[in-house]
Order: C-alpha cells, then structure tokens, then sequence
C-alpha cells in the first residue's frame, strides 16, 4: 500500500525534528512547508532536506532577504512575520492542495490556529477552529477551564494599566499575570503584592513588544490576570526533588483524550522550566486525579484531533489545578523521551490518528511497565548566580566553559547525552530566563529520587569560567 502525505509546518517547538521527522518518514511521505524560513537552523533545515519528498519556503520572505541563510542555534524567531491569518491559511491550502496531502500538522504553538482553519476548509482532522482559537488564547482557555468542572479561578483579560490595575483589585493578591499567546513560560510575571505592581506591569508590557510574534497570531488582550494556584509539594509526593506541578501529553482524537504519560518536574526557577522525568513517580490515586483534570480541560475546549500538553498544579488536599494546555506536543525532548522509555512513538500516532482517526491503535490508559527513568535538564544563568558564581546584577557573560560535575550523580544514574556552550558564547542575562538555557543534559536511572537528586547536585555544583570582564546593570 502507498504511503499516505502528510504536509508539516516547519517551525520552532513542540517535538524536536531529530525524532519528528524521522518517525513520521518512516510511515509516511512528508511535504515541509516553512514559512518562516529564520526561524529553522542549519540542523533542522538538513533534517527537513533529509526526510520531506519535497519543500516550500515562503517565497515573500527571500524576495526581500535575498542572502539568508539558516541560523546555527535559535530560541525564539526574532524577525517579523506580517502575513495576516488569512494569508497564512490560503498558504497553507495551496501547498496541501497541489500535494494532495491526507493530513496537515506543526510543532509551532504560533501556527495552531491558522492550521486548523486550513485543515477545515480542505476535510481534514484538525484541532477544530473554535478550539484551536480557544487552546491559543489564555484569556479563552481560562473560561473554558472555569466552565469544564474543575477548579475555577477569578480571570481578566489586560491590555491596558487600567485594566491590570482594575484586576488587581477584583482578582487580589497573589495575582499571575500571562501573555495570551506566547509560550515557555515568556512574560509569566507573579505579584505578591500591590507595592511597585504597576511599575512592573509597565516593564513586562515593554519588554513583550519587542519580542516579534506572527502577525498571524491574533488575541482579544494581550494579558489575561488569574488568581495565582498555590502548590502544596507535601500532599503529593513523599520524595523530596521534584515541583508541585507536572505535565501529561496526549492526543485527542475525535474529541477524546487519551493520556499517555504525566511528566514530574524538578524545582523551577520563577515559572521556568528545569528538568522533566519520565515517568511519574505519583501514587495512582494522585495519577488518577491528575488525569481527570486533564480530560476535563482538553475535552473542555472542545479539542477534536491534536496532540497536547498540559501543565496541572499540584494543589492542597489533592485537588487539581489547571495551569493550562496547547494543542500540541510538549517540548524539550519530552516526547522522544516516551519512545525511549516505553517504546511508543507519539509522533507518528499523532500522523495516524489525524488520518485514521480512531482507527489508529492507540493505548487505552497510561502507558506502564517501564524499567528505567529518564530526564531531560537546563542549567541557567540564576543556577550559577545560586551557587555565588555570578552576581545578582550581571547583565552580560562570555562564558569560556562549563564544568558538569559526574561526581554528583546518584546511584546507577548517568549522562547520556550533554550539550554544552561553545567557547566564547555570549548570554545576555536581561531576557526572561526562559531564553538562556545554556546547559542541556539528558540524565537516566533506574530510580526517579536519585535522578531527581543527580539533577539538584549538579545544579548546585556545576561550575562555570567566564572570558572577560562581566558587565552589570
């Protein structure tokens, strides 16, 4: 039987391409379409060459940057994309319509939306366009979650210094403040109280705009206001290394979800990610709660076919916590980490189910009978300003190297896998944590606690020599 097309939005996030595009070449023909060709480095470019029958780049955008070339590394797609939504979804129509393709999908949180009116208007599976919109805006999300049963917070949609002032008073403190359409944690800002509240609402406003976002991404507020989820660590775990929140990926298909894996994290910095272990080590009393919210969210926005992440605060007496979820698969290298540790390949599932549909073989609880544990760790700037190796005020740092203490692994654990700074990187420490992960080290045990305890040692001791002279604000 011939395979079956599948055309991919070629972008930055979710599933790393190093599995991504391998897994779903396997089984099918890929088309890559790249819209926004300087958000793809040299490596993902030669992936793309690698494993697609055939790939577009938006055309508009070498008309005008005639000499461009791939990045080496990127974070965050930092030049303009002014394509409308709707200039994006005809893009998108076209392409799959001369490749006759049987499905369409990305890994980029900032084409969910425009992707599913493309997958609409050509009889494809998709996410569903109200629910893509919904799963993209934070402000929406919110709604649905407060309507789908679980535990409903006070939430106001911001743009304005009023209107954070006005939610201020009706929300209360703690308040959490969030961008409704970016992603990894950018711009999340927690108030504690009201002293020096409006100053620092003023800055994350000015600091947000110049980050560049898809013209293509729209939103009713750029902020939405929430009541902060309180963690309770204690009533969850009996181990000590890990966070009061965690993430579950799955699918939804026809309007189901299905939940493979619930991800435990180690200690954030502020509302940056550090480290994901896979499997969960909660008791299946918790993992049963856990995935009940879960469904409630999903199944709340009315999600049809996609993958997704969500993140669930661990809160007092057990209860459930919606952080919030995407309608796509997680980041980092949680999902290769799921093949590695269970044998499932979740990029190629998503391929078959929005093909399929329910005909696709799919599991019908959480996946189980793992041997090992495996996580993926960031070491940031603040780990080295924690440990007394960098001061509070640094602005700037050339690092010369990083030294990964092997000493401080516990038990059978080991390093499998590090990446570590080139000599001579520059980090500017102004930006939001999030974008300067400068250490990434993939970790793997037979024991969870000594993995998570390995993580905590080597953020500790990990020890960092710089090339000149630092440079403060």
């Amino acid at each position: 039987m011939s395979k079956k097309t599948v055309l991919v939005i070629a972008d930055l996030g979710g599933c790393p391409p190093h599995m991504f595009y391998e897994s779903v070449a396997a089984a099918y023909h890929i088309v890559s379409y790249i819209p926004r060709p300087f958000a793809i480095t040299k490596g993902h470019a030669e992936l793309i060459e690698k494993y697609s029958i055939a790939v577009i780049k938006d055309r508009d955008y070498f008309e005008t940057n005639p000499s461009f070339e791939h990045p080496d590394s990127i974070y965050w797609a930092h030049d303009d994309y002014p394509k409308s939504e709707e200039e994006v979804v005809e893009d998108l129509v076209r392409v799959a319509s001369f490749f006759k393709v049987d499905a369409v999908t990305t890994n980029n949180e900032l084409f969910i939306a425009p992707m599913a009116k493309a997958a609409e208007r050509l009889g494809l599976r998709g996410a569903g366009v109200k629910a893509a919109e919904m799963a993209r805006d934070k402000s929406q999300m919110r709604a649905a979650f407060n309507a789908s049963g679980v535990k409903a917070v006070k939430t106001q949609p911001v743009t304005t210094l009023s209107d954070f002032q006005q939610a201020m008073e009706a929300i209360g403190t703690p308040l959490i403040l969030k961008p409704t359409y970016l992603a990894s944690s950018i711009g999340v800002t927690l108030f504690h109280d009201r002293a020096g509240s409006d100053h620092r609402f003023l800055q994350v406003q000015s600091y947000l705009q110049t980050i560049p976002v898809p013209s293509a991404v729209t939103y009713e507020a750029p902020f939405v206001a929430e009541t902060y989820l309180e963690g309770a660590y204690e009533d969850w775990y009996d181990a000590d290394g890990y966070s009061d929140y965690v993430s579950v990926e799955g699918l939804v298909v026809e309007g189901e979800y299905i939940p493979f894996v619930i991800h435990d994290k180690t200690a954030q910095i502020g509302f940056t990610e550090t480290a994901h272990i896979t499997p969960s080590i909660l008791d299946d009393e918790a993992q049963q709660i856990i995935i009940e919210a879960a469904s409630k969210a999903n199944e709340g926005l009315g999600l049809e076919n996609c993958a997704t992440h969500t993140e669930i605060k661990l809160m007092k007496n057990r209860e459930a916590g919606l952080i919030e979820t995407a309608a796509r698969f997680a980041g980092w290298d949680m999902i290769p980490n799921i093949k590695k540790v269970f044998g499932v390949d979740m990029a190629k599932l998503l391929i078959d189910v929005l093909v399929d549909g329910k005909k696709a073989t799919l599991p019908t609880q959480l996946l189980s009978g793992h041997t090992c544990y495996i996580a993926d760790c960031h070491l940031y700037p603040q780990h080295f300003k924690e440990s007394g190796q960098l001061p509070q005020d640094v602005t700037h740092i050339t690092i010369d190297h990083i030294h990964i203490p092997h000493e401080a692994l516990v038990g059978d654990t080991t390093i499998v896998n590090e990446s570590l700074p080139v000599k001579g990187s520059v980090v500017d420490l102004s930006l939001f944590e999030a974008f300067n992960g400068i250490v990434s080290l993939e970790l793997k045990g037979s024991s969870s606690q000594d993995v998570a305890l390995s993580i905590r040692n080597i953020q500790k001791q990990a020890t960092i020599q710089l090339m000149d002279e630092l440079v403060r604000g």
